[in-house]
């Protein structure tokens, strides 16, 4: 479920397995053993991947159709700003 969801997450944003790698400072390997369901993760991985895709750990930790996961990035395309953007600071 978790993987599945930052997948289909991660595809639907097209964000590639490397950029969002890259993004929470993880290896792309530990990204693919996360999304294919066969890695122990810790929740702090999961708080940054959340963070990452504009949505919650909680989004990520429970079942959703693809309605569901294209409601929450238009959603967040709408409500907030770019990742990049949530943490400049402003002078």
């Amino acid at each position: 479920m978790l993987g599945d969801n930052i997948r289909r997450m991660r595809s639907y944003s097209n964000i590639t397995k490397t950029r969002l790698a890259l993004m929470v400072k993880i290896g792309r390997p530990l990204l693919n053993r996360i999304e294919n369901g066969t890695a122990d993760i810790r929740l702090s991985v999961i708080a940054k991947l959340a963070d990452s895709l504009a949505t919650t750990p909680d989004f990520l930790l429970t079942k959703h159709s693809d309605e569901d996961i294209r409601a929450e990035i238009e959603q967040r395309e709408v409500s907030a700003p770019a990742p990049a953007m949530r943490h400049a600071r402003l002078y």
